[in-house]
Formats: structure tokens, sequence, C-alpha cells
């Protein structure tokens, strides 16, 4: 039987007791299983990991790699999580999320279908590419959600003007909150490499300023890209990038 690890899922049903549960409004079950490296001296050299979502704060558990799905079952001891402030609804269906996958539930893989099960709870949740297909890079405008320093640091700007960057063939172009932008790039699978970048010349203040920098940082040279769904990664290789969202 295949294993979910390097897949991500999203519900498509609950039942409790043979009856469908509803979740909160706007909200679904989102698990993501990985391999990852340990990256301290001690304990195993390869995790695997759960990362789990249920429209509060995002949860996460890792065991030594092979262990966490053995026997068609998901073993877990205990979640990691952030600490956001939600509404007593979304908080309550995270705690409901945490006791059921901690209670060794039964899993199964058909196709693109993930199955959950404990002895009154199944969760049925979809390949999250078939789900959620990625956005093309072409022809979509990404704007700017987020700036990015040391490959994982996420900044906000609330008060910079919308930024954006568009992709089409091999041309770059786009708005930095305060100035045109405009280019030539190559791509592979994994990386873009950006060359003859012009920029108009206005000035910028503030966080749009923060911004603009960012985005100039970003398009300098070769980057990474990731796509998933809606969202777009972009990292240069000292860490500096931007985070993007598909918004036409």
């Amino acid at each position: 039987m295949a294993a979910p690890i390097g897949k991500t899922y999203l519900s498509t049903a609950v039942t409790e007791n043979g009856s469908p549960k509803e979740l909160v409004p706007n909200t679904h079950i989102r698990l993501e299983f990985a391999r990852v490296p340990n990256q301290n001296e001690e304990g195993p050299e390869v995790y695997d990991v759960l990362r789990a979502y249920a429209g509060c704060n995002k949860l996460g558990a890792h065991s030594e790699a092979g262990t966490l799905l053995a026997d068609g079952r998901l073993w877990i001891i205990g979640f990691g999580s952030t600490a956001k402030g939600c509404e007593p609804a979304r908080r309550d269906q995270d705690e409901w999320l945490k006791t059921f996958l901690m209670s060794n539930p039964s899993w199964q893989v058909y196709g693109d279908e993930l199955t959950l099960m404990s002895a009154d709870t199944t969760i049925t949740l979809l390949d999250r590419k078939v789900a959620e297909p990625d956005f093309p890079l072409d022809a979509v405008r990404w704007k700017v959600i987020t700036t990015i320093t040391n490959g994982d640091l996420f900044h906000y700007h609330h008060q910079a003007a919308d930024a954006w960057i568009t992709f089409d063939g091999d041309q770059l172009t786009g708005w930095t909150g305060c100035n045109e932008l405009s280019g030539t790039f190559t791509r592979t699978s994994t990386d873009l490499t950006f060359t003859s970048v012009t920029i108009s010349d206005h000035p910028c203040t503030g966080e749009t300023e923060a911004v603009h920098a960012a985005i100039l940082a970003t398009v300098g040279g070769t980057v990474t890209y990731t796509i998933d769904h809606n969202r777009l990664i972009l990292l240069n290789p000292t860490g500096i990038g931007l985070d993007l969202k598909a918004v036409g």
C-alpha cells in the first residue's frame, strides 16, 4: 500500500458515529506528510513529519523515518503548535483534530484519496494537487503578500502599496508599489534566472520602499521558485525572497 509521504491532502468528508460531521464554516482539514533531514547532531538522521491545519493554529509532529505510518496506523505522541488566537469554534476544532490524530487511526491510500479511521470517526481527504491544482507561473498576476529574509522569516508590510509581478514566456513585468519593473528571464523546473531588469525612477517611502527593495533583490539573478496552488515563493541564494499570491 502506497504511503502518503511527500503529499498534502485536503478533507472532503468527515463522519462521526456514522453521521456526517460539519466542520466550522470556511475551514477544511489539511494534512501534509514529509520526510526531512534532522538538522541537529542528536537523534535520527531523517524524520517523518506531519503538519496539520484545521482553521486555527498550525500543528506539527515528527518521528523517526518509517515509524510515523508504521503498520497501517498513524503514530503520534504529541504536537507542537503555533499560538494564534482564534474564535472558540476554530480552537475547539483544532483540539478535536489533535485528539483524533493522536488516537492512532488507521490509514489507507487509494489513488488520490487518503482515508483515516478511528473507532468512531472517519476523515476522507483528497490529494491537494487534485483538489486545488497549482496555478501556472505564466499569465497570472502575482501579488506580493510578504517579503522573506533568512529563507524562512516572513514579513508583512501592511502600510505598503500593492506590488505585483507577472511572467509571460521570457518576459517579466511588474509594479514594486512605487516603480514599474520589466526584464527577461529563463527557467528550469526549479529556477528562474532574471536578466536585463529595469525599473522606472520614482521615489519610494516607508514600507513601500522595503517591498521595492525586496523585489529588486529577488529579481537580481537566479532564484528558486515553488508554486503551491495559488501561492508562489521566490528565494535567492542568500535567503531573500517574496511570498506572492495569484490574484488574476
